[in-house]
């Protein structure tokens, strides 16, 4: 069965207006924030700097790597949601992004649910931020629209067109990707004017780095973009807005051969072409050149009550279970797909297949449109080497404009680094765990020692001391703030921690970090010690690690 002739057409004309093009053209800007190449440079960096995040951990890039199509190129474990059921290992795990461990509005990490005291992931697989610019509304389920408030005063700002405006600033206050519960925007734009941008990042664009080298603050860089160095949360969105609308992945094969070039596709390509237009009728979705006609279909891989989609932003429950069709431009560099990161399907070839079975995934609400679609081996085989052609040589090698830097989460050497010595055990017979997200950097508002896996409701501290051969040494010293100590040992006053049983304490320390450059480089080691009667001494003690601030 192929879908009626009149349908498709039908859903053509409604496609987005990329479609109206051979092949892809710029996205268009709305009048209020039009493009500018210092908005865009100053947006760039934004959108790749770990600081923008409560603990400094994640950039909005971390889950947006170009080299594989935008997405997210963590996998394993720690991508995996437990879906609603809250059980790891069951039918109803999903891929996500690992974000922050759970932080409350004090800046202390408290566990949350089946996550506990480790990265928060998300419970859909990220979207590609490359054709992004090209959609009227965002997310997955598309609750990001066209109207733009100012996040801090409320005022209406735009009317149509600031769907990216609206959906950059919602991971960098949630509080599963980006930031601590009740973060706000005076918290986080106080940080960015306050540290050095991108000083987490090493390997910066050209780009970047000319911008750096002209104005190395960010409000240097907001005034250089917006006439003025205040840093707000209106200018953020519209400076990481403006970046994603000068990334065009328009250089793909298929943008070569509809301009001409004939052999830019191999033939089994060109197959594949003639039967995604035609008897695989996958354009009614994916309409080129953007191939995606902005709306919302289910093709029914999971259960809608597993993930309601569109229905949570409607109330329609006509829309159980749909899902913004995405673009499939970039889509052959992705390791998942779908929105729940399709945990079944490891091949390409196996997301095409899907949509030639016959019955769609096989659950509720399947799109009338896949009902009884039915491809062959050889279609199935064509249309997934045709989707190949898509991919934009610039976008896999992340060259310009999709070049970014290398972040420190990337790094080979962790910073903190476990030594590998100074635990003691207690009453569980295992050692307390030191938690630490990313090391401090000159200018963090808070930096966090925490301690996991102890007794609930002892008694602990933090033992610092100047980093040296032979790492931690000696006792504790006078209880001052770290990193303007006056003797080599600094110790923190005692710290009740919370929770119950034998491993189910825990606790957290932190402290500012003042922005200062005189910081930058030291080094110090950090070692947990808890009351604990049945250890050797009375102190049960986590693994030193050291700790070089950036």
């Amino acid at each position: 069965m192929t879908v009626p002739l009149a349908a498709a057409l039908a859903l053509l004309a409604t496609a987005s207006p990329a479609a109206a093009q051979a092949w892809l053209t710029p996205p268009p800007a709305p009048p209020e924030n039009p493009v500018t190449a210092e908005k865009a440079v100053l947006g760039k960096i934004l959108f790749w700097d770990e600081q923008l995040s409560s603990d400094g951990s994640i950039a909005c890039g971390t889950c947006h790597i170009p080299a594989v199509g935008g997405a997210e190129a963590r996998t394993g474990a720690a991508t995996v949601n437990p879906g609603p059921d809250g059980l790891f290992g069951t039918a109803d795990d999903t891929f996500g992004s690992p974000g922050v461990v759970g932080g409350n509005a004090f800046g202390h990490f408290e566990p949350r649910g089946p996550f506990g005291l480790r990265e928060q992931v998300t419970g859909r697989y990220a979207p590609s931020p490359i054709t992004a610019a090209y959609f009227d509304e965002l997310f997955w389920d598309g609750r990001a629209g066209g109207k733009f408030t100012d996040p801090e005063t409320g005022a209406l700002l735009m009317q149509t067109g600031g769907a990216l405006e609206t959906q950059s600033l919602g991971p960098l206050l949630s509080d599963v990707e980006m930031a601590d519960t009740g973060r706000g925007f005076p918290a986080l734009t106080a940080r960015i004017a306050g540290v050095r941008p991108l000083a987490l990042a090493s390997d910066l664009p050209a780009d970047v780095e000319s911008a750096l080298a002209v104005d190395p603050t960010y409000p240097e860089l907001f005034e250089n973009a917006f006439g003025t160095s205040d840093v707000t949360g209106t200018r953020i969105a519209y400076a990481l807005a403006t970046y994603q609308r000068t990334l065009v992945p328009d250089e793909t094969p298929f943008d070569d051969y509809q301009k001409g070039n004939f052999n830019a596709l191999t033939p089994q390509q060109e197959r594949g072409w003639f039967a995604f237009t035609s008897s695989a009728t996958c354009a009614v979705c994916h309409a080129p050149p953007l191939f995606s006609n902005g709306g919302y279909h289910s093709v029914a891989l999971r259960p809608s009550s597993e993930d309601p989609g569109r229905q949570a932003v409607t109330g329609d429950s006509g829309d159980a279970g749909k899902f913004k069709t995405p673009s499939l431009r970039n889509v052959a560099l992705r390791n998942h797909w779908f929105h729940s990161g399709a945990p079944s399907m490891t091949e390409l070839r196996d997301t095409v297949e899907v949509y030639g079975t016959g019955v769609g995934g096989g659950f509720d609400n399947l799109d009338p449109l896949l009902d009884g679609l039915v491809l062959s081996s050889q279609d199935v085989d064509d249309v997934t080497a045709f989707m190949e052609a898509l991919t934009d040589p610039r976008v896999a090698a992340e060259e310009p404009p999709f070049d970014r830097p290398t972040l420190r989460s990337e790094r080979v050497q962790p910073n903190p680094r476990p030594l590998g010595w100074g635990s003691v055990a207690g009453t569980s017979g295992s050692a307390p765990g030191v938690l630490i997200t990313p090391a401090p950097f000159v200018g963090a508002d808070a930096f966090r020692v925490g301690v996991k896996d102890a007794p609930g409701g002892a008694l602990g501290f933090v033992r610092l001391r100047r980093a040296r051969a032979g790492g931690l040494v000696g006792g504790g010293g006078p209880a001052v703030p770290p990193l303007a100590f006056r003797t080599q040992t600094a110790q923190s006053a005692p710290i009740q921690l919370a929770g119950s049983g034998g491993t189910g304490g825990y606790a957290t320390w932190s402290f500012p970090v003042a922005s200062s450059p005189a910081l930058l480089g030291l080094t110090f080691d950090a070692q947990w010690c808890v009351r604990d009667l049945a250890a050797p001494g009375g102190l049960a003690k986590s693994e030193v690690v050291r700790i070089v601030v950036e």
